[in-house]
């Protein structure tokens, strides 16, 4: 017997959406697999049209064996289309990177549960997202039409642009500042953090027809955000940030290869909480020169890293090389400690009286750590959460710090609620 249930839903808008039309060739949606891009499809019929919520019916239901195995396999599906979504769309400047929700329409047969669709809620920044979009559209193309010659005089020009343009937010080091993750914030307001200078580099390479890619990690243990970006067949590391620090001539970190930056790391994943398995493509093992044949060869493969979710993954069509995030070994007798990005407030790790806030660090194993959390006004710490590959090592809600003795890798996680009025 058939027994159909719908789970709570959240408020949705009922729309007819238009299909969006892509600037370029998205590259994140094509390491999806079929019912992962069904839902990136979904979200991108809706949220670059400041639609925030929406209901969607699968072609093809999934089936689970348990409600623990449908939550979490939902969730894996779902994370996986939005993250690869917000890599591919920098120009959907209001989007909240961690802030989606979603819930199931379900029915049981027996003790097995068939997903047949799913309502969605994204959370915005900003109410202003139409003056917003309509700014942004203004300085794209305006920068995108003074951009003449080759592509490498393109990618040189919107990379000098975004340094005239834009000053770092050093204040939103310490706070979050939404707007200053954004091209928006980057090219109209000229104030951002290395995500928006990415985003913006990102958004002008698309409107040219550029492959360009926008790649989350650490250089120094610190979390950062930079680009990786195609000419003559070979991709190439651009950090528009760094060019932009005091005592930098300007382009040390524009058009490298493989062999002259060793200091970024990649990360598997930007979404909070999730490693969502995203590859990159392999950079040119030398640098980029002007006017030769691009006869560089590839780097090699370093590293491992996690394999993609999926065995239904599509590659994207492309003959470039791609790997995994290169995940650092850490010597024996210490382990990797990650602090993930945190809204609303801040969080600092101490051992033996040094602390760290962000980033990635080998830390001796069996060392003691304790995690403080500081809100911003009007927020208090929900949950302070330490996981590590086998699920959660720790957790304390309610309070501002945790102790515990360091045994295994592992990612800490502050979560602030805002106080209720």
């Amino acid at each position: 017997m058939k027994k159909r249930l719908t789970a709570l839903f959240l408020a949705v808008l009922v729309v007819v959406a238009t299909p969006i039309t892509a600037e370029a060739a998205s590259t994140y949606r094509g390491q999806l697999n079929s019912i992962e891009r069904e839902i990136y499809d979904a979200m991108a019929s809706y949220l670059p049209y400041g639609y925030d919520s929406f209901s969607y019916e699968l072609s093809q239901s999934q089936v689970y064996s348990s409600a623990e195995e449908a939550n979490a396999g939902m969730q894996w599906l779902v994370a996986r289309a939005y993250e690869a979504f917000y890599r591919d769309h920098p120009e959907v400047v209001w989007l909240d990177k961690q802030g989606f929700s979603f819930s199931s329409q379900y029915y049981m047969e027996g003790e097995m549960i068939y997903i047949v669709g799913f309502s969605l809620r994204a959370s915005f920044t900003t109410s202003s997202y139409q003056s917003q979009k309509s700014a942004l559209e203004g300085a794209v193309s305006t920068i995108v039409q003074n951009a003449t010659g080759t592509d490498y005089d393109k990618v040189r020009y919107f990379h000098d642009e975004i340094l005239a343009r834009c000053t770092y937010n050093t204040s939103a080091v310490s706070y979050y500042d939404p707007v200053s993750c954004e091209a928006y914030g980057a090219l109209v307001l000229g104030s951002a953090i290395c995500e928006g200078y990415a985003k913006a580099f990102k958004l002008l390479c698309d409107r040219s027809g550029i492959p360009c890619e926008i790649v989350g990690g650490t250089v120094d243990g610190e979390a950062h955000m930079w680009n990786y970006v195609q000419l003559g067949g070979s991709y190439y590391l651009v950090d528009v940030t760094f060019d932009d620090a005091p005592g930098e001539t300007g382009y040390n970190y524009f058009l490298r290869g493989a062999a002259s930056v060793t200091d970024h790391l990649e990360s598997g994943g930007l979404l909070e909480g999730y490693s969502t398995g995203f590859s990159y493509p392999s950079l040119s093992w030398n640098d980029y020169v002007p006017g030769e044949d691009d006869g560089n060869a590839v780097a090699p493969i370093i590293g491992g890293g996690s394999e993609l979710a999926s065995e239904e993954a599509v590659q994207p069509e492309s003959s470039v090389e791609r790997h995994p995030a290169v995940i650092p070994e850490t010597e024996e007798g210490f382990c990797r400690v990650s602090c993930l990005f945190s809204k609303n407030g801040r969080f600092w790790v101490r051992k033996d009286g040094a602390g760290f806030s962000q980033g990635s660090q080998a830390i001796e194993e069996g060392t003691g750590l304790q995690i403080l959390a500081f809100p911003e006004p009007g927020y208090r710490v929900e949950e302070i959460v330490v996981t590590g590959k086998d699920g959660e090592i720790v957790s304390a809600q309610n309070r501002c710090s945790l102790s515990f003795s360091l045994e295994k890798d592992c990612q800490i996680q502050v979560i602030f609620q805002k106080i209720a009025a």
